[in-house]
């Protein structure tokens, strides 16, 4: 069970087992950096008379988490040294991350998870923090235009397309309209703008008076 909480270095301490052990959880490199190789640092000692004593052999019995805006992945501890554990992972969001922290020391069973904030480990931070003397835009935001101008794009086109359909069933209904009004005119019936026809004069009869 979570029984107290004290910030060292920029890490979180957290006593389980009873009492018994203690684990330090943090980012390996802080402070932490969008988009740059970092990992879950974790200490184990155990409580002892004078002090504490690094507990080797975790990895295997341990298990690390990290987790943010619902996502969530499980990731392979690596010893570093005495009671030195890492998780490696690159972080590609800024803000806070939880580490969730599994599986059993020794004979007690540990199911810890910490948030980082100003009171337990850094939370992630921009490169622009850092950057000199050009700062590059944020990845996150860079997606999210992409995006937009994609999904706009998307849309000119389904438009352009609507507009061509609609230009070509409007000259097809024109067609059909003038070959209707083509076929619907009565058989015999001059149109209005032709003229009238001349009427024949009659031949003209052969004249009966003699010549002498």
């Amino acid at each position: 069970m979570f029984s107290t909480a004290n910030v060292a270095l920029a890490h979180v301490d957290i006593d389980v087992g009873d009492g018994r052990y203690v684990m330090e959880v943090g980012f390996r490199d802080e402070p932490a950096y969008l988009g740059q190789p970092n990992a879950i640092y974790l200490n184990v000692a155990e409580y002892a008379t004078g002090g504490t004593e690094p507990v080797e052999g975790l990895a295997a019995t341990l298990i690390a988490e990290v987790s943010r805006d619902g996502q969530s992945r499980e990731l392979a501890l690596v010893p570093l040294g005495e009671g030195e554990y890492e998780a490696a992972f690159v972080p590609t969001a800024s803000g806070d991350y939880t580490f969730r922290i599994s599986g059993e020391i020794g004979e007690a069973t540990v199911d810890e998870s910490v948030t980082s904030g100003p009171a337990t480990f850094n939370s992630v931070e921009p490169l622009s923090a850092i950057e000199f003397p050009l700062t590059r835009p944020d990845p996150a935001l860079l997606q999210a235009e992409t995006v937009n101008a994609q999904a706009a794009a998307a849309t000119a086109r389904t438009l352009g397309i609507a507009g061509i359909v609609v230009g070509v069933l409007g000259l097809l209904a024109g067609g059909a309209a003038l070959l209707r009004s083509g076929q619907s005119q009565p058989i015999g019936v001059t149109p209005a703008s032709a003229s009238p026809a001349t009427p024949t004069s009659p031949a003209a009869e052969p004249s009966r008076k003699l010549i002498r």
